[in-house]
């Protein structure tokens, strides 16, 4: 059976059933013997890739009740924080220590899956085996000062640009990739960790160009924005169009749109799938998802409770014009598909961070 076949049956909840060979069948006889009978969840349970600041622990304090209906808790779930923002201890926890007896599911961010694409030492799960229950999706931008016109000089000459990042494999790897793809020489300045810190280094003339990654209804935006104008930095483009962007009113062009106005012809090559799959992965606000192996009554029974949380007024918050798309159900599949890639992209990308990343360090 093929990876990609493996990867298909997980996330459809059906892994448990299919393709399952002699070697595995004494785990699956004691996975069995937990599993509560029918959908059954008891003491259903959230592990929180992150800490209380993080993305997935503010999404955490609103799901532990809203899910609690659909699966017929007498109070909210239990909710397990861990350290740090980006999500890799919480994940390396879920891939390690939880049983797939459908009673534990993650609330992950999508730091912790670019941090596992870029082969990040620190990170020991594999994403793309999940069974994802609900997606929160935005689009990023890219805002900065940055020609991404290129002339037959710009051929000859090199162009650096200094763009803020938090960390070496931190969210904000789509953006120094797009900046390679349109021909920069890309700087990462390491340790700025909010938007707030990256527009105040993008306005003093630290950085050339930031990634705001941030879900905000558009005059947030604008307002965030306000205090560039003196400094000429201007939305460049967003990483995806999960959520179309607006900044006063016009549309921010995507990535893929905005090389295509000024290459006139839209992009190729494998550095570009790799970027792809980075860009989906920076895209994801958070995650919810089951670990492989979790029986299908038990992943029924989690996605009608997200189904039931959906109707429910406590998730208006995060889904009204908030810069956000929440997606449910199979249709995430097809997201984390995008964001999983296909093997060729994902070695190209450990391939150019190979290459690149000494030099970073070196400065």
């Amino acid at each position: 059976m093929s990876m990609r076949r493996r990867q298909f049956l997980a996330m459809a909840g059906f892994s448990a059933l299919a393709g399952i060979s002699a070697a595995h069948a004494g785990s699956l006889t004691r996975i069995a013997a937990i599993v509560p009978a029918g959908g059954t969840i008891v003491d259903p349970t959230l592990l929180v890739a992150g800490n209380a600041e993080s993305a997935a622990g503010r999404w955490s304090t609103v799901l532990a009740p809203a899910l609690a209906q659909g699966l017929e808790s007498p109070s909210a779930l239990d909710t397990h924080l861990t350290s740090g923002l980006d999500g890799v201890t919480g994940a390396n926890q879920f891939d390690t220590q939880t049983v797939p007896d459908g009673a534990t599911a993650l609330v992950v961010p999508g730091a912790a899956l670019v941090t596992s694409l870029a082969g990040d030492p620190r990170a020991h799960y594999d994403f793309g085996r999940w069974v994802p229950l609900m997606l929160s999706l935005l689009s990023p931008i890219v805002v900065g000062r940055a020609d991404l016109h290129r002339s037959l000089r710009d051929l000859v000459r090199d162009r650096p640009i200094r763009v803020a990042v938090s960390s070496e494999h931190g969210i904000e790897l789509a953006t120094v990739m797009a900046m390679a793809i349109f021909d920069f020489r890309p700087i990462p300045v390491m340790g700025i960790a909010t938007a707030q810190e990256a527009l105040a280094a993008l306005r003093d003339g630290k950085v050339d160009v930031v990634q705001i990654s941030d879900p905000m209804p558009p005059k947030a935006l604008d307002d965030l924005l306000v205090p560039l104008q003196e400094s000429r930095a201007v939305p460049l483009f967003t990483l995806t169009d999960s959520v179309r962007a607006t900044v006063h009113g016009q549309p921010v062009r995507t990535f893929d749109e905005r090389f295509a106005q000024e290459r006139g012809h839209p992009p190729s090559g494998l550095l570009y799938e790799a970027w792809k799959i980075v860009a989906a992965s920076a895209s994801l606000e958070i995650g919810l998802v089951l670990p492989m192996l979790t029986p299908p009554a038990q992943v029924a029974a989690w996605r009608h409770a997200v189904g039931v949380a959906g109707n429910q007024s406590a998730l208006d918050t995060f889904r009204n014009d908030s810069g956000r798309a929440l997606v449910s159900g199979p249709e995430c599949s097809g997201y984390l598909h995008a964001m999983t890639g296909e093997i060729p992209a994902v070695l190209m990308l450990r391939r150019w961070l190979a290459v690149h990343t000494p030099e970073w360090r070196l400065g």
